[in-house]
């Protein structure tokens, strides 16, 4: 599938410049829902188009692409990436998510809890997934690559699993000047407040869309069967026979 459980690091035996894995980005391997189909993320180039969860297809404004280490003593969830098993979400292999990586939830899936302040379409770091739905804090590798997508404004894609990713326009965290989206990173206390709630709810959609399952290419125009102008017959279809007066 191009995407190992565990990924050893190809391009050196141990790089001089690595990064602390406390960060957002996709892991490569990562598929990414695109016009042309479904695209590993370290193939994507500036210029592509991605799917978006709310605005159709967006151009890729720029693409920062990083190595990641971790210790191999660590142990602390919020440096450690996520590890989504298999058909754990809408996802036939492993998965993984970077711990600060936004992921978009479906608020009208969870209903009106009191206790929860009601956003539209609230963003929480992955690393608050850890421990739901046998997602759990592990290391993919000691070394691997991720890819961090920018747009012109802030984005939700759809990633494999049926995750929705948030993509700023910025680095994580950077307010974005379109008015009509509604995204929110939300702080600590609300982030475990709604994955506790999801968790209750025990409904995957809030966390992931089935549409992730889907090998095809996604299209921007509903596939609908066509219906004939009134009065006209369709191409190839018999008409009655015309009678003698």
């Amino acid at each position: 599938m191009g995407f190992s459980d565990r990924p050893g690091y190809r391009k050196k035996d141990k790089p001089t410049a690595a990064l602390n894995a406390r960060r957002g980005g996709l892991v490569h391997g990562t598929k990414v829902a695109t016009k042309g189909g479904w695209t590993p993320v370290e193939e994507l180039r500036t210029g592509d188009l991605v799917r978006t969860a709310n605005n159709g297809f967006q151009r890729i404004n720029r693409i920062a692409t990083d190595c990641i280490t971790v210790a191999a003593n660590e142990t602390k969830p919020e440096n450690l990436p996520v590890r989504v098993p298999s058909h754990a979400a809408y996802n036939g292999r492993p998965i993984w998510l970077m711990p600060e990586q936004g992921v978009a939830l479906d608020n009208s899936k969870l209903g009106h809890d009191p206790n929860v302040r009601t956003i539209s379409q609230p963003v929480v770091s992955a690393r608050f997934l850890s421990g739901m739905f046998r997602i759990t804090s592990d290391t993919p590798a000691s070394y691997f690559d991720i890819s961090t997508l920018f747009f012109d404004e802030d984005e939700v894609i759809v990633i494999e699993g049926g995750f929705r990713a948030y993509c700023p326009s910025g680095r994580f965290g950077s307010r974005s000047i379109r008015t009509a989206a509604a995204y929110e990173v939300v702080g600590e206390d609300a982030a475990a407040s709604l994955i506790h709630l999801t968790a209750r709810r025990r409904d995957l959609s809030v966390l992931a869309e089935s549409q992730g399952s889907l090998p095809a290419p996604i299209f921007d125009h509903p596939i609908v069967p066509s219906r004939p102008v009134r009065g006209t017959r369709r191409p190839g279809r018999p008409g009655r026979p015309m009678m003698m007066i």
